[in-house]
């Protein structure tokens, strides 16, 4: 059971790197040349996590996209620019993957974060 989902989450997770490289033409989390776009915090989490969005130009909107370890989507927060907080309540312990997207689907960034309860 433990390969089989090891397995799995390398493979999703192999999938989202090479979906961002063919829509994006770079690394998803070095879109601007090494600079991180999305900070987040406290990671491992308990009960809630913040996204903040670290760049110069505020007026862009994202998309906040939250997958399983398995690949299951799970949450997703729509027309963020700055900051939001996602309250962890309905999260089982584990690992997550986040998505943030552009208003036009682009992949621009993607990570992971631990919720510890």
């Amino acid at each position: 059971m433990w390969k089989t989902s090891t397995l799995i989450f390398f493979t999703f997770f192999s999938l989202l790197s090479l979906a961002g490289k063919a829509q994006s033409g770079s690394l998803p989390n070095n879109p601007e040349g090494g600079r991180q776009i999305v900070k987040l915090y406290p990671n491992p989490a308990t009960n809630f996590i913040n996204f903040e969005i670290q760049q110069h130009n505020n007026d862009r909107i994202y998309d906040l996209i939250v997958y399983n370890f398995l690949g299951k989507k799970i949450d997703q927060i729509k027309g963020i620019s700055s900051r939001t907080t996602v309250h962890l309540d309905n999260y089982y312990n584990g690992l997550y993957i986040f998505q943030l997207r552009d208003q036009r689907g682009n992949l621009v960034e993607s990570g992971k974060f631990n919720v510890v309860k």
